[in-house]
C-alpha cells in the first residue's frame, strides 16, 4: 500500500519544525540536511535547499514492499522505472505533463507514531489538537488536457478516488497507507504544493499555533474553512490547511455517506 510523502525542499528547516511541532507532528527520520514527519495520515519530508534545488515542493511516495508495488503498478499500467537514484534503490515515475518523481521502500519509523500533544499552560488539553485528524495533502497542478491523464497516474500508484468537481477541476485521493494527494486543473503548467487537510474544526487548531508564535488566518472558503499559516520559503505566500469537505455541492464522493 502506498503513502503520501512529500518532500519540501528548503532554506528554513527550524520554520517548518515549529509548526509542524505546534500541530503534534513526529519526526520520525533524522540525516544531515533530512527529517521525515509521520502526521495523523501521511508523511512530510523536509530537504535542505541548495543551489542545484532550490525551496520548493515535490511529490513524493512511500510503500512497505517496493517489489509488491511496483508488479501491481506494472499491471496497472503506470509508467515507471525501479533502479539506482541517488538516494537509493527507488520506482522513478514520469507523468505525461513533464512530472516527475520516487516511489522509495518506506524506513522503518525511528520513533512512534504521532500522538496527542501533552497539556501545557499554553496549550491547554481542551485546546489540544487531535494530530490523527490532520493529514499531509500535496497538490499536483496540471493543465487542463492533462488532468486525466494525471489522475490516471494517482490511481495507477495505487491511491482511491475520493472527492471529484463536476468542472473536473480538483480530484482529491486517499492514499491506503496514509495521506492524501490532490490533482488541480492549472492555466499555470506543472507544480506541485505543500498543502494539508483536518478531519475536524480547524479553529481548534489556532491555540497550539499561537502558543508557538505562528500567525494563523482563519478563512471562509466555498465547501469548508482553512486555516493559513505563513510558508516559510515562499515570501507573503501561505500554507493552507484545509477543514475536510463536507459540503459536496458541485462534486462528487466515492466515499459512503456517515
Amino acid at each position: 500500500m502506498i503513502c503520501a510523502r512529500p518532500i519540501r525542499f528548503t532554506a528554513d528547516l527550524a520554520a517548518h519544525r515549529r509548526y509542524l511541532d505546534a500541530l503534534g507532528a513526529t519526526r520520525v527520520t533524522t540525516a544531515p540536511g533530512w527529517e521525515v514527519y509521520a502526521l495523523g495520515s501521511g508523511r512530510l519530508a523536509l530537504h535542505e535547499a541548495s543551489e542545484h534545488q532550490p525551496p520548493g515542493d515535490v511529490l513524493a511516495f512511500g510503500v512497505a514492499d517496493l517489489d509488491e508495488w511496483a508488479r501491481r503498478a506494472g499491471d496497472a499500467g503506470l509508467p515507471f522505472e525501479v533502479g539506482q537514484t541517488d538516494h537509493g534503490i527507488a520506482a522513478t515515475v514520469r507523468a505525461p505533463d513533464g512530472t516527475t518523481f520516487t516511489v522509495d521502500p518506506a524506513p522503518v519509523a525511528a520513533q512512534p507514531a504521532p500522538t496527542e500533544p501533552a497539556p501545557t499552560e499554553s496549550a491547554p488539553t481542551e485546546s489540544a489538537l487531535a494530530v490523527s485528524a490532520l493529514a499531509v495533502l500535496p497538490i499536483w497542478y496540471t493543465s487542463a488536457d492533462q488532468v486525466e491523464g494525471s489522475r490516471e497516474i494517482v490511481r495507477g500508484l495505487g491511491a482511491v478516488q475520493r472527492v471529484t468537481a463536476d468542472s473536473g477541476v480538483w480530484t482529491d485521493f486517499t492514499c491506503p497507507a496514509g495521506g492524501l494527494v490532490a490533482v488541480h486543473a492549472s492555466d499555470d503548467g506543472p507544480d506541485v504544493e505543500l498543502g494539508f487537510e483536518f478531519d475536524g474544526d480547524v479553529e481548534s487548531l489556532i491555540p497550539a499555533l499561537k502558543a508557538a508564535g505562528i500567525e494563523q488566518v482563519l478563512i471562509d472558503e466555498t465547501y469548508s474553512r482553512t486555516l493559513q499559516i505563513p510558508d516559510p520559503d515562499r515570501e507573503g505566500r501561505m500554507l493552507w490547511i484545509n477543514e475536510k469537505q463536507q459540503d459536496l455541492y458541485g462534486y462528487s464522493s466515492s466515499q459512503a455517506p456517515a
